[in-house]
């Protein structure tokens, strides 16, 4: 970043582009739970970090990677831009598992009754991460992304301690709202 915000190094930031674009857009669907709103939100963090980098305001700072300062960017811009503007419990589901589209496109064709199976699994996965409350939600998308406690401190503000409490509380209400709808659902064997 800070050869293309000092010397306009092109090649520099399409490389940063390249590192971190899939984990950018991961993060925000997980945060938003609508692939549209991500792709957007995506698109305008990509956007600020040329502002930043343009106005010489990207100061690189021991122990925050590039990744991390993205992800506050990224972060910071979805709760002024989109948790406004929706409802942070909305239905919309995530995207089905991307893994099973790499294997159709590999030529693995799976089992018609496990595809099944697992989008009815991702179905109530989604639903019960999206029934959290945002700050759990926000959590579970950082671990998620793989950020470790400290850095997910520094990158809502929120303590460490409060932060694993999230975590832990999203666990148990994810497990539970499953457990229920496993109770709930007709048995098909």
């Amino acid at each position: 970043m800070l050869s293309f915000q000092k010397e306009g190094d092109l090649a520099a930031f399409e490389e940063l582009f390249r590192r971190h674009k899939d984990v950018l857009l991961r993060f925000l669907i997980r945060l938003s739970g609508d692939r549209e709103v991500a792709e957007d939100a995506s698109q305008q963090v990509w956007v600020k970090a040329i502002d930043v980098a343009r106005q010489d305001r990207y100061t690189a700072r021991a122990g925050v990677t590039f990744r991390t300062w993205l992800c506050t960017l990224a972060r910071n811009h979805f709760i002024d831009e989109y948790r406004r503007k929706f409802d942070a419990a909305r239905t919309v589901a995530l995207p089905a598992n991307l893994e099973r589209v790499d294997a159709l496109a590999r030529g693995v064709a799976p089992d018609p009754a496990e595809l099944a199976e697992q989008g009815e699994q991702v179905r109530r996965v989604n639903e019960a991460l999206l029934a959290l409350p945002f700050e759990q939600r926000e959590v579970m998308a950082l671990w998620a992304a793989d950020f470790d406690f400290d850095t997910m401190a520094a990158l809502t503000g929120a303590p460490r301690e409060t932060l694993m409490s999230r975590r832990k509380y999203a666990i148990a209400k994810l497990r539970a709202a499953l457990i229920r709808e496993a109770e709930e659902s007709p048995d098909d064997a």
